[in-house]
Order: structure tokens, then C-alpha cells, then sequence
């Protein structure tokens, strides 16, 4: 009896530990963030429907001179006598290998532009959210960047005046704020101009013909096409297709290869920060890069078979292991009993 006593003390000190003591450590460690936005109530809506032939005549006129469209049969805006002229004749031969041609022109456009490789076109209608695309055609910086950045600042600002004790604090808070959303307003984030040149009608136009020559595609594809230009995945051969030395020069660092973010991050985590990095760290420098829900449903899925491809074994094998040390127990107990029979 006085065993029993014992493992019921144990148990309530081990329940008490983890319902009450671990998640408010959770809580300290970990606040609670609001979930993802897929429907980025910070933008407003451009309605209209969008003309896939006067679409491609924008595209063609506005897009190519940075971005390749496969699909379409648009190459990248760089020849091989681009490259030879660059990197000298050294190299003439092995451009005839398409992946070679690839990474090469990867650089040549990153050291052009200063900054990541302009994406190719052909599936971002499949990968980014339509109403973000829009935005982003017409202003990538304040649709990336400015536009969360300031909604998330404004609404830690009111937390942090309702904490506020007097009129000074009130004042010296709103000051801060205005100041570091001027700053953060005037940095250079993303090289891509604004085209304010377009109406909305063009830019319904230009997104129905991207609409047009996309294709679904997989969760590997769509993390080469949201992320590729920055992130690796080390442990599926998948490198960044912009050169680390361009990253470091415009991002101030080399962006973390994605192999086991979904170990050292979290389901969680992951999700809302690929859906807006400045909810969870305000002042990143990664941008908002728009996904759907369904884009980011396929990228998690695929960090998790990645970094985490044991996990259905793992939770399954979990079960089992718990019924294990049942019975051990109750063995044990047995066994004590019977060894103890004549003392007790």
C-alpha cells in the first residue's frame, strides 16, 4: 500500500509539472502569436477580371527584362556570349550543359542586379496568392515589406502604450515607432521597382496570362520557386540559386539552409513565419513572399519529409513504448512483492 502511496505521489507531481508548470514556461519562452493571414486583410482587394492575351503583351514589356518565362518560351534576359564576354572562353564549353547554363546565368543576373535571382514565371500563379501577386506587381516593396512591417509595429506600439504609465512614455513610444518606420521605409529591401505605371486593369491583365501558362506544381518545386533563391535544402540537393557572397552583400547575411527547420522551428512556427516573417520578427529581412495556403500546406509537408522523414514512425513507435514500461511496471511491482512477501 505504501508503494501505491508512493506512485500516486508521483504521478500528481508529474501531472502538476506538465498541465500546469510546462505551459506556462511555454507561454514565457513562447508567446502566443496570432495564426497565419492567408487572406491579407492588410491589402485591398483589386477586382476585375484580367485579358490573358493583352496580359502577355504586358508581361512582354514590363517583365522580360529581368525574368524568364520556360513555360512560354521566354528564356532568361542572358545569352552565352553574355557569360563568355564576362567569365571568359574558359567556360564556352561547358555551357552547352543545361545546369551549367543555369547557375552561371545565376550569377551573371545576381552580380547585375546586386541582389537575388529574378524568378521565372512560369508557376507563380500556382504558388503565390492572387490578390498578394497583384499588390506585388504594382509596389514589391510596400506589398513585402512595408505594408506588414507597419501593421505588426502599430499594433506592438498600442500594446506598449496601454503598459504605459504616463504621458512621457506615451510620447517617447510613438516617437520610436514613427522613427523606426521612416527608417525601415527608406532602407533598399527588394530591387525589383515599383510599376506605378500600371493600371489595374493591367495588372488583372498580366496576372490572368500568368494564370494562364502555370501548372500545379509539387511541394519541392514550390519551395525552389518561394524560397529557392535564398534557401537550400542541404539534405535533398536543392542550393540556393543565388550565389552566398550576393546574399551576404544584400541581405547583411546567408540565409539558413531549410534541412531541419522543421525540427529546430516547429509546425507551428514555420507556418506563420512563412506566412508573414514580421509577425514573428518584426524588422526581418525576409520578405512577406505571399504563398496560398495550399503552397504553404505542400512546403511544410515537404520540410517535414525532409528534416523529419521518421516522424509517422516515431509517433506509432511512441505507443508502444508507453505499453512497454506499463507492464514493466506492473512486473516490477509484482516482483517486489513477492521479494518483500515475508518482511512485509
Amino acid at each position: 500500500m505504501k508503494e501505491l502511496k508512493i506512485l500516486a505521489l508521483l504521478i500528481g507531481l508529474t501531472l502538476i509539472t506538465y498541465i500546469g508548470i510546462e505551459p506556462i514556461a511555454h507561454a514565457v519562452m513562447h508567446p502566443h502569436m496570432e495564426g497565419p493571414d492567408f487572406q491579407y486583410q492588410d491589402l485591398k482587394a483589386i477586382p476585375g477580371q484580367g485579358d490573358a492575351v493583352k496580359g502577355k503583351e504586358l508581361t512582354q514589356m514590363n517583365c522580360t527584362y529581368c525574368h524568364s518565362i520556360k513555360a512560354d518560351g521566354v528564356p532568361k534576359p542572358v545569352t552565352k556570349e553574355d557569360l563568355i564576354a564576362k567569365y571568359g572562353r574558359s567556360i564556352e564549353k561547358s555551357l552547352s550543359i543545361q545546369m551549367t547554363f543555369d547557375r552561371i546565368s545565376n550569377r551573371y543576373l545576381s552580380e547585375m542586379y546586386t541582389a537575388a535571382v529574378p524568378l521565372d514565371l512560369s508557376n507563380v500563379a500556382s504558388v503565390f496568392d492572387e490578390k498578394y501577386l497583384k499588390h506585388f506587381i504594382k509596389d514589391p516593396a510596400g506589398t513585402a515589406f512595408e505594408s506588414t512591417f507597419i501593421l505588426h509595429k502599430t499594433k506592438k506600439m498600442h500594446l506598449d502604450i496601454a503598459k504605459a504609465k504616463s504621458e512621457e512614455q506615451i510620447e517617447k513610444i510613438e516617437t520610436t515607432t514613427a522613427a523606426d518606420i521612416s527608417t525601415f521605409k527608406a532602407k533598399n529591401k527588394i530591387s525589383m521597382p515599383a510599376q506605378s505605371h500600371l493600371t489595374s486593369q493591367d495588372i488583372n491583365d498580366i496576372v490572368a496570362y500568368l494564370k494562364s501558362v502555370s501548372k500545379p506544381i509539387d511541394g519541392r518545386e514550390s519551395l525552389a520557386l518561394a524560397c529557392g533563391r535564398c534557401h537550400g535544402v542541404a539534405y535533398d540537393k536543392l542550393e540556393p540559386t543565388t550565389p552566398s557572397k550576393i546574399l551576404n552583400k544584400y541581405l547583411g547575411m546567408v540565409p539558413p539552409d531549410l534541412s531541419m527547420s522543421i525540427r529546430s522551428k516547429g509546425h507551428e512556427y514555420l507556418t506563420i513565419f512563412l506566412n508573414d516573417p514580421q509577425k514573428v520578427l518584426i524588422g526581418s529581412s525576409m520578405p512577406r513572399v505571399g504563398i496560398s495556403e495550399e503552397t504553404e500546406s505542400k512546403i511544410v509537408s515537404y520540410l517535414e519529409s525532409v528534416g523529419d522523414s521518421k516522424k509517422e514512425d516515431r509517433d506509432s513507435l511512441g505507443m508502444w513504448v508507453i505499453l512497454y514500461m506499463t507492464i514493466f511496471s506492473i512486473l516490477a511491482y509484482l516482483w517486489k512483492r513477492k521479494i518483500w512477501k515475508e518482511v512485509h
